[in-house]
């Protein structure tokens, strides 16, 4: 583990030929069992991939035409768990985490996905649990034997149940897009052999995530639908996972934070009377509640992690040999007093005093490898 500011800068800015986040993720999520059968690369880039333009770039760009469909799916959803978790009491009791993994869950779908398939409640059963069936498996592969785990991973993930439903949804829009990117401008757009596909889908103005994948997926060599739906899901997989934990943890400390609801509530209604579409800039101290209750919830011990794909050796010597990982104590810095004075205190405007320094703030990753995810999170 690194934690001088000169390291993590170093850690940053490293070759990804040299350490890398995907082997990383390779290894903890062992999609070849877990996500059934999908492979990536160690390296990221190898084939070009542009997932980091889809959702950082083409995401917020459309984002002021999403967010009130956004709005009304969290309102239904919201509303929803409220009244099943009526009591007899006339008050209401809801399980937090659980109804944020399906608000969020069917959200994302409409971002990723397009209304078509997001309004699917199989499909929409099936991207709820996929995630969780990945942590799940992962996890338990970790003290498996290699010869088991094929064995083992279709064991807990029920039979890759989840994924399956996913594939079988997916295959023939994403082969239907695909075919529709490759025409050359004005020819006749393919239709598909079963016939099942809408003409909108063999189009390239869909506004989802799905789409700007696929627009900006390799052309000299194109990926198969496959190849395309593994990648489509290995992103959806941490679009769920982290983005649940972080607004589970914000809403308990709005709970147990009446002072600081009260401020954000102001500030959000004061916004919200100027325009219909909030800049979440517009939102200074949402944002910085958001970021201390990261830093008190950080959803992991340690991040930054990257696998020396050969032998890396810092400016002062310290050599990472191929084969070992190297991270960052994440817990312990952001509860470090030299970094967040009286850090046992909650205190959302240590984040408005100054500007948020990376080096600092390695919660989303660290230089180019930052999570893209956390655009959603503005949402």
């Amino acid at each position: 583990m690194v934690t001088s500011t000169r390291h993590v800068q170093e850690l940053a800015n490293a070759p990804f030929q040299q350490l890398s986040l995907h082997a990383v993720a390779k290894e903890i999520l062992q999609p070849k069992y877990t996500m059934y059968g999908f492979e990536w690369k160690d390296q990221r880039g190898i084939e070009g991939t542009g997932f980091v333009r889809a959702l950082r770039s083409l995401l917020t760009a459309h984002l002021p035409s999403l967010l009130p469909s956004l709005r009304t799916i969290i309102a239904e959803g919201i509303e929803s768990d409220i009244r099943l978790g009526r009591t007899a009491r006339n008050t209401s009791q809801v399980h937090i985490f659980p109804m944020t993994k399906r608000v969020i869950a069917r959200a994302n779908c409409l971002i990723f996905f397009g209304p078509g398939l997001s309004q699917n409640n199989e499909f929409n059963a099936a991207a709820l649990e996929f995630p969780q069936a990945v942590v799940l498996a992962a996890e338990v592969l970790r003290i498996m034997p290699q010869c088991l785990r094929p064995f083992v991973a279709r064991i807990a993930t029920s039979g890759h149940r989840a994924a399956r439903t996913l594939m079988k949804h997916l295959g023939p829009v994403v082969q239907a897009r695909l075919e529709a990117r490759n025409c050359p401008d004005g020819a006749p757009k393919p239709v598909h052999p079963t016939g099942n596909i809408p003409e909108p889908m063999l189009t390239s103005i869909q506004v989802d995530c799905m789409q700007w994948l696929i627009d900006t997926s390799p052309r000299k060599i194109p990926w198969t639908p496959e190849r395309m739906i593994g990648e489509i899901l290995a992103l959806w997989f941490g679009s769920v996972h982290q983005l649940a934990m972080t607004t589970t943890y914000a809403i308990q400390d709005l709970c147990l934070q009446p002072y600081w609801m009260q401020e954000t509530r102001s500030e959000l209604h004061r916004v919200s009377q100027l325009s219909s579409f909030v800049d979440p800039e517009s939102l200074p101290l949402l944002d910085a509640f958001i970021q201390e209750s990261m830093r008190v919830n950080p959803s992991d011990a340690i991040s930054g992690r990257r696998k020396a794909i050969e032998p890396f050796r810092f400016s002062d010597g310290l050599l990472v040999k191929a084969g070992d990982w190297v991270c960052l104590p994440q817990q312990a810095m952001l509860r470090d007093e030299r970094l967040y004075p009286q850090p046992a205190c909650f205190d959302p405007t240590r984040f408005l005093r100054r500007q948020k320094v990376q080096d600092l703030w390695p919660v989303w990753g660290l230089g180019n490898a930052t999570c893209p995810t956390n655009t959603q999170l503005e949402i």
